[in-house]
């Protein structure tokens, strides 16, 4: 993995900006469209390795040109983010009288829409400017944590299909709120987890340094 992020950054580093850019909508294509043209799969599993490439690359380029995303553009993000949200939520409709069991479609990780939605909520969150709290920077530190634990290749399964068992709810008219509920309750949970890791590493290493003396 650690292999992987340094031949990454040094791609980064390398690229320049329209090749970057060749690039980035080539993996949007792969990853975002593709997918949902009949009889095209890229990739099986929405969590894999190549949606992490795909989301490290994209951050690499806001950060490389990070000069391109003023502040001053802040109203544009706003209106395409919210854009995005929408055009979900008409999606939802139609799709509902169209093709019912597969109104969600464009709800997924691998949706285009949810793409540039993520994107545009990334941009107005980098332009905001927020005063320290440290409540929040502690929790915030677990927020990978959180990613790792809820995906995790063993894990997913058994949360997913058993605990949760998201499939039964789908279809049911207060299904939102459920998956709001479930992804607090997993979020709070798992950052709880992390707190207790990072208390046991300390804990750990703590000992250690008394023996040692």
């Amino acid at each position: 993995m650690l292999t992987q992020t340094i031949l990454q950054s040094l791609v980064i580093k390398h690229l320049d900006k329209k090749t970057y850019q060749k690039f980035i909508l080539l993996m949007f294509l792969m990853f975002s469209v593709l997918p949902y043209l009949k009889n095209i799969t890229v990739v099986t599993n929405n969590n894999s390795v190549f949606n992490l490439v795909y989301i490290y690359f994209i951050g690499g380029y806001l950060r490389k040109y990070s000069s391109d995303f003023s502040r001053d553009k802040m109203k544009y993000y706003v209106m395409l983010f919210i854009g995005s949200l929408l055009l979900m939520l008409v999606s939802i409709f139609f799709l509902d009288i169209i093709k019912p069991k597969s109104w969600f479609i464009f709800l997924t990780t691998s949706s285009p829409l949810e793409a540039l939605a993520g994107v545009f909520l990334f941009l107005i969150a980098k332009n905001v400017t927020i005063s320290y709290n440290g409540v929040i920077n502690k929790i915030a530190a677990s927020t990978f944590a959180v990613y790792l634990i809820h995906c995790q290749a063993i894990f997913f399964p058994i949360l997913w299909g058993k605990i949760v068992r998201a499939e039964q709810w789908q279809f049911m008219p207060y299904t939102v709120g459920y998956e709001l509920l479930i992804a607090c309750i997993i979020y709070c949970v798992a950052t709880l987890v992390d707190f207790i890791r990072i208390y046991i590493v300390k804990l750990y290493s703590n000992i250690r340094v008394k023996l040692n003396n």
